[in-house]
């Protein structure tokens, strides 16, 4: 399970490899190229979205079904049960974003009066070594500090609106994706007539349980960066004399956005340092630090967890994840142990790995 090779027994020589059929060869390019397209235009969201929804969904009925559940009566328990929590999930963020605006989770209104505090001190020690900074002398107060901030969302407001619209075809494709998911779900599946539609299904099937194998990786990837991030906020925080509000909340985000890789700890850790700004300015630049730190931790551990659920090693995976976020950026990095473990795997079956 940890990609090491297992040795035959003596006297056995490795199974010749299966030749793929033409129908087999077509199907390979026809998905590496539908993949290709999903990453070349944006897809990924909406191509992981229906995915986990499908997971989960048929995951959840599975585990449902049995002599006294029908099949279709396990299909919609499991999607009332995957919706109630997809809604609880929801109601919860919404509390927290609420919270932070009306000053309960950090007091937001006195974060500018804490960032002008921070200024104020780095303007004074730069002073007592020689450098002049006009920027910081031009910022006194808390008043300055909303002033420049408001400035600066107004020359930087094109940008903001093209990360809107960007925001917006994120969304869209979620949706669609999440549509897409529920369809394949309550769809009735045939197998195709033909041989290549035969051959591509059995393709797409592979990398469904490629992207399965990986999800259940990820959810111990997520308990691991819980259980650091715990032991900050309630060891390490409260050791220094400080606090975070909506400490559970904040371990509850940290598990549920875990489930995707690295972006969710992006969101998580966010949450974290902005909370940590209304605590102190300290407090946050010491939040970034350990949280940074965490998001570095991640590549070697999903690297590590995932190759022992794919047979590979964990260079290999981390290999992969690199070179895919090079290639592709963040979207890249939640598919690349996907791809790697969909890509092995047929490999391994025609006896060529």
């Amino acid at each position: 399970m940890n990609g090491a090779v297992v040795p035959l027994p003596e006297g056995k020589t490795p199974p010749a490899p299966v030749p793929a059929t033409s129908y087999e060869r077509a199907a390979y390019v026809a998905a590496a190229g539908l993949l290709l397209y999903v990453f070349v235009f944006h897809l990924v969201p909406a191509l992981v979205a229906g995915l986990l929804v499908a997971t989960l969904l048929v995951e959840t009925a599975h585990r449902l079904h049995g002599p006294r559940l029908s099949h279709g009566a396990a299909k919609l328990i499991a999607l009332f049960l995957v919706g109630a929590v997809a809604a609880g999930i929801t109601f919860g963020l919404a509390l927290l974003v609420g919270g932070l605006l009306r000053g309960h989770a950090g007091d937001l209104p006195s974060v500018f009066q804490k960032m002008a505090d921070a200024l104020d001190v780095a303007r004074t020690r730069l002073q007592r070594v020689g450098f002049e900074l006009p920027g910081l002398d031009a910022i006194r107060d808390a008043g300055d500090v909303q002033a420049a901030f408001s400035t600066w969302l107004r020359e930087h407001a094109e940008a903001f609106r093209r990360i809107g619209g960007g925001f917006g075809r994120f969304l869209a494709h979620t949706v669609m994706g999440i549509l897409a998911g529920l369809l394949v779900f309550f769809g009735h599946h045939e197998e195709s007539g033909g041989p290549f539609g035969a051959a591509l299904a059995g393709r797409v099937r592979r990398f469904a349980d490629a992207f399965r194998t990986v999800v259940f990786a990820q959810v111990e990837i997520s308990l691991i960066n819980t259980t650091l991030t715990a032991i900050y906020l309630l060891g390490v925080l409260p050791a220094t004399g400080n606090r975070l509000p909506l400490t559970g909340t904040l371990l509850i985000l940290t598990f549920l956005a875990g489930l995707l890789p690295v972006v969710g700890n992006l969101v998580s850790n966010t949450a974290i340092v902005v909370l940590s700004l209304g605590v102190g300015p300290w407090v946050a630049i010491g939040s970034l630090a350990f949280l940074v730190g965490v998001h570095k931790l991640e590549y070697l551990v999903n690297a590590r967890i995932v190759g022992s659920k794919v047979h590979a090693s964990a260079w290999e995976v981390l290999v992969a994840i690199v070179l895919f976020e090079v290639a592709f950026g963040i979207p890249g990095v939640v598919l690349a142990p996907v791809v790697y473990a969909w890509g092995k795997r047929e490999l391994m079956d025609r006896g060529l790995v």
